[in-house]
């Protein structure tokens, strides 16, 4: 069992709070991530989770075993790191079997020469290269093994990173942005693999990123970071179609999240410059209520312009490939809409007046401190 327990961590570099008081559960064998913008703490959690760090405050528990005073060598855990840090003077052979040579040979086992006719050397180096021969064949680069770092792709030298951590056989494999050096083809082919591991593995992985794509589509989980605590933590789905509160719904989700400022009427209808929209607060509550709707680009659609919708001019197209993105500057207020639309669809032209309508199970509801509210869709009347 490799599940890991962490409870109110704290840390502070000089006047700055970098977590504040973070607890986590990560169960045994899940996946995941870490995602926040850069700054928010994901890092130095994971080196304190790492033994890199020593936190102020709080506990760290693997398996059922506190290690807040253990040292990295002793928590049975690998680390993957954004810079690979690969001895460069050794081949892909020698990284990926470092752990287990330093692990398993003697001081004088070690020696450059004379090591190897170390009594008990032989055989111990030839379990070894056995090991790192079977995780360079599952990492497909079992025919670079005797090339040196400076003669590998960035995906070569993910790879032998990898490696090097899976020899180990690690009760959980901690990993900070292992991905960012990698170009886009590279990002996406190496998250399935990635993913392909772990599910190999069965391990516990906990991954670190600013990237949440890499977080939405690799991992069981994703734990959302901000300012040193952790906002919401759910799966993929959870985040994205039900965040806990605004700052959860702007960060997740490309394109950002749509926000229109808007009011609250007497029957409880949200209105965007006295403009009635097909959702509403239930329950009583005040006139003029300030309300911030969240509306992400597949929860609104193009329509003709009618009494009951949104209205504005199309101000630019972006496309994707499948879909087209098209830009909608509202009129009243000229706050501009994103919409995701089919890249079939007959598409309206710049400067053209258009309608837009809102899917009411679609829209999220916020009050002036970003506090997630209830909605429903409103009657007409």
């Amino acid at each position: 069992m490799a599940e890991i327990r962490i409870r109110n961590l704290q840390k502070t570099f000089g006047s700055t709070q970098v977590l504040k008081g973070v607890g986590l559960d990560v169960g045994d064998g899940e996946f995941i991530s870490l995602v926040g913008p850069s700054g928010c703490g994901k890092s130095t959690l994971l080196r304190i989770l790492a033994g890199l760090e020593r936190q102020d405050g709080g506990e760290v528990h693997l398996a059922g075993r506190r290690m807040d005073a253990l040292p990295p060598a002793a928590r049975d855990i690998a680390m993957v790191f954004q810079s690979y840090a690969l001895y460069p003077h050794l081949s892909v052979r020698e990284n990926i079997g470092v752990p287990l040579a330093v692990r398993r040979l003697s001081r004088w086992q070690r020696l450059p020469v004379l090591g190897r006719w170390w009594p008990g050397s032989r055989a111990c180096r030839a379990e070894i290269d056995r090991e790192v021969q079977a995780a360079a064949q599952q990492l497909d680069i079992a025919h670079l093994l005797d090339r040196k770092p400076g003669q590998l792709s960035g995906g070569q030298r993910q790879r032998t990173a990898l490696g090097r951590a899976l020899v180990r056989r690690p009760a959980a494999f901690l990993m900070d942005e292992p991905l960012s050096n990698l170009d886009a083809n590279l990002r996406v082919q190496m998250r399935s693999e990635i993913t392909a591991l772990h599910r190999q593995l069965g391990t516990t992985f906990v991954y670190v990123t600013h990237d949440q794509t890499e977080a939405m589509t690799m991992s069981t989980r994703v734990a959302v970071m901000m300012g040193g605590r952790l906002l919401q933590v759910g799966s993929p789905s959870q985040v994205y179609f039900d965040p806990a509160n605004l700052q959860v719904a702007e960060f997740i989700g490309q394109p950002r999240l749509n926000t229109l400022v808007c009011e609250r009427d007497g029957q409880g209808r949200i209105r965007h410059h006295g403009q009635p929209l097909p959702v509403a607060l239930p329950g009583a509550g005040p006139a003029g209520q300030r309300i911030t709707l969240g509306l992400r680009p597949e929860a609104l659609a193009l329509e003709a312009v009618g009494r009951l919708g949104l209205t504005g001019q199309v101000t630019g197209h972006e496309h994707l490939g499948s879909d087209v993105l098209v830009w909608v500057a509202l009129d009243g207020s000229g706050q501009r809409l994103v919409l995701r639309c089919d890249a079939l669809a007959a598409l309206p032209e710049r400067g053209q007046t258009v309608g837009v309508r809102i899917e009411p199970a679609r829209a999220l509801a916020f009050d002036t401190d970003g506090r997630r509210l209830a909605l429903e869709a409103a009657t007409h009347g």
